[in-house]
């Protein structure tokens, strides 16, 4: 009678908690939410094959199951006319399938498919829909790798969902786009590198499950803020301000952890495209002394460090402070693999040496990995490379 009564006093407990809304989130059953991935994009044309496809055509708001293995094709082009191009995406047409599975290409798809218009015409993008805790596995062994050890992959599971969180609560890409978009983010180095169904092992399954709705949000506000994660640091992360033009709290530069970056790498650019790259930046708006880059200009660089995130360069008598990110940013990734480089001139050409892999802020990826190895915790690790955050439960 005594055991009958404590279940009558907690049940009743707990409604009263779900009444004043002070019942903690955990309990309250949520589910992970949907998240939206550009997985293609601008095809020509595509065939998903599935069983028992549904397919939900959305201009004609028609709906059609077709029974046993179908395959359904998509043709892109001549969808606008040349003077509706560069327009808002359309939603064309939304596929589903009982099994779970959806193959497109040579990439299996657990969840949904969606078909949109790219905004350029002529062409579709293809969008994953699936929960965000059955996109981690996949994503684990894109961004890391599935045999990586699993707290290193438990650190990457928690930084990827909280990205990918902030994406779905904010809709960035739709108010950088500055119209409505059908995607929360990219599967690409852009966002996030998602992979496919067949990517998932089990150490990434796992490193799933034991962190499952678990993010990071800021010990200042306790909300969810992009959450940063790169290859390899060159001695130590970057502030996202040293990288991109914006400021995010309770973000701190740490060291490399026990090991020089292992990354080297060099690049040389000839001095006409460095030509070309002041005539960009001159036309950026800066407050300069004047308008055009002169050819014959002398260039020379001060003598500068890897840990510098700014150097001098002088054309004649003139001195230009210069944000690394921003050389990256222009030449691309091929000429700069990370923002941790040095240059000098040589022969007419501006040499580039650098350390490190990727943009430099938040998690190193090879940092955690040595830290696992070292016997740090997923948690340890998350707490070494982001001080200014903390572990929160979301579902």
């Amino acid at each position: 009678m005594d055991g009958k009564l404590n279940l009558f006093v907690k049940l009743f407990i707990v409604i009263l908690l779900i009444s004043l809304g002070s019942l903690p989130d955990s309990c309250l059953g949520k589910q992970a939410p949907l998240i939206r991935v550009k997985v293609y994009n601008s095809l020509p044309s595509l065939n998903v094959v599935g069983e028992d496809v549904q397919r939900y055509l959305y201009p004609k708001h028609s709906k059609k199951t077709f029974k046993g293995t179908k395959r359904i094709k998509f043709n892109c082009q001549g969808l606008f006319l040349t003077s509706q191009k560069k327009r808002k995406p359309i939603l064309l047409a939304h596929l589903s399938s009982p099994s779970g599975f959806l193959d497109l290409g040579r990439e299996k798809f657990k969840g949904n498919l969606m078909i949109a218009t790219n905004p350029n015409g002529e062409s579709c993008d293809v969008i994953h829909q699936v929960d965000l805790e059955t996109y981690l596995p996949p994503l684990l062994s894109k961004e890391m790798h599935g045999s990586w050890p699993l707290e290193a992959l438990k650190a990457q599971a928690v930084a990827a969902r909280t990205y990918a969180a902030h994406k779905i609560k904010t809709q960035e890409v739709s108010k950088t786009k500055g119209h409505e978009v059908y995607y929360d983010l990219e599967n690409s180095e852009k966002h996030q590198v998602s992979g496919s169904f067949a990517d998932a092992t089990k150490k990434t399954v796992l490193a799933q499950k034991e962190t499952s709705g678990e993010v990071l949000v800021s010990k200042t506000d306790n909300a969810l803020h992009p959450i940063f994660f790169h290859a390899e640091s060159a001695g130590r992360t970057l502030l996202p301000e040293e990288v991109w033009d914006h400021t995010i709290q309770d973000y701190y530069s740490v060291a490399m952890p026990y090991l020089e970056s292992s990354i080297k790498w060099q690049s040389q650019i000839p001095l006409s495209k460095i030509r070309e790259f002041f005539n960009w930046y001159l036309n950026k708006g800066k407050d300069l002394n004047f308008e055009k880059f002169v050819n014959n200009s002398i260039i020379t660089v001060t003598p500068d460090k890897i840990t510098n995130h700014v150097f001098r360069i002088y054309l004649d008598d003139q001195v230009f402070i210069i944000r690394k990110p921003l050389l990256r940013k222009y030449f691309g990734r091929n000429f700069f693999e990370s923002s941790s480089f040095v240059v000098f001139f040589k022969n007419r050409f501006l040499v580039v040496e650098g350390q490190g892999s990727g943009h430099g802020v938040g998690m190193s990826q090879i940092g955690a990995k040595r830290l696992a190895e070292k016997g740090y915790t997923y948690k340890q690790i998350l707490s070494y490379y982001y001080p200014g955050f903390r572990l929160k439960k979301m579902y």
